[in-house]
């Protein structure tokens, strides 16, 4: 029998979009629960979570953060709630295709040793100065591979990677997806499903995508990412891989139990 997933939404004013995102959520046959994580709005967002809970309230959780933390910070909150075996993640103004968490609950099923499920993420209203670059799908490809609302996990493997980093560079420039995207590239067994239906991901001018592809397409630095930056960024990546190296060697001991 395929195992259900939880879902996970960070929320910090998305009034606008959230509904679309919970009712596309709502559509999976495989969904176990809904957690929405308010990261303490200042528009109607809580309002509207609550209001889908008071609705659908077998299949809908709310959780208010007491002050503004981040999205890692929000996210980490929902993994900490969840007792679900498998967890995944979506923003608040992105929305599931149909059938996007049954292709990963299949994958995790006949895939015992798969850690992590990256989904398709298919971009909507993207600019065609990206779209029609000769070099966009190579760049879309780090999108796909590094973006945190397309990710579905083992809960158990991301609590071991400590979840989605919340040091304070991240706050400042983004990129906590990132890190943590590329350290499970190295760690562990990574499945992508980009031929299947995935993530529709509504862009807007500012977002993180057009910084990635700026950077990748265009050679555009975001301003305030220096190269120091980038060295503590990659630093707490291999960080990611190297506790996890250790509870390998830990996991690992032929010997068990109390050992004077």
């Amino acid at each position: 029998m395929l195992a259900k997933i939880d879902v996970i939404i960070p929320c910090y004013n998305a009034a606008l979009t959230l509904p679309r995102a919970i009712e596309s959520v709502l559509a999976q046959d495989f969904l176990s629960t809904l957690w929405l994580i308010d990261d303490a709005s200042t528009d109607g967002t809580l309002a509207i979570a609550n209001a889908f809970a008071e609705q659908y309230p077998d299949r809908i959780k709310v959780e208010s953060m007491p002050k503004n933390g981040g999205v890692a910070k929000a996210r980490n909150w929902g993994t900490l709630q969840s007792n679900n075996e498998f967890i995944a993640f979506l923003d608040a103004d992105d929305a599931y295709e149909q059938g996007a968490l049954e292709v990963a609950a299949v994958t995790f099923h006949f895939q015992p040793d798969i850690a992590v499920v990256r989904l398709a993420l298919n971009p909507v209203d993207l600019p065609a100065r990206y779209t029609e670059h000769l070099n966009f799908d190579f760049a879309w490809q780090h999108m796909r591979m590094t973006c945190g609302g397309n990710v579905v996990f083992r809960r158990a493997f991301f609590l071991a990677c400590g979840g989605f980093p919340q040091d304070e560079l991240f706050r400042e420039l983004g990129g906590e997806d990132g890190a943590l995207g590329i350290a499970t590239t190295r760690i562990a067994k990574v499945a992508t499903l980009f031929n299947e239906p995935g993530v529709l991901h509504y862009c807007r001018e500012g977002m993180h995508a057009e910084r990635l592809l700026d950077a990748i397409l265009f050679q555009k630095t975001s301003i305030g990412v220096t190269e120091e930056k980038m060295a503590q960024a990659n630093a707490i990546t291999d960080e990611i891989c190297r506790q996890i190296d250790v509870l390998k060697c830990g996991l690992n001991s032929p010997q068990i139990g109390i050992c004077p």
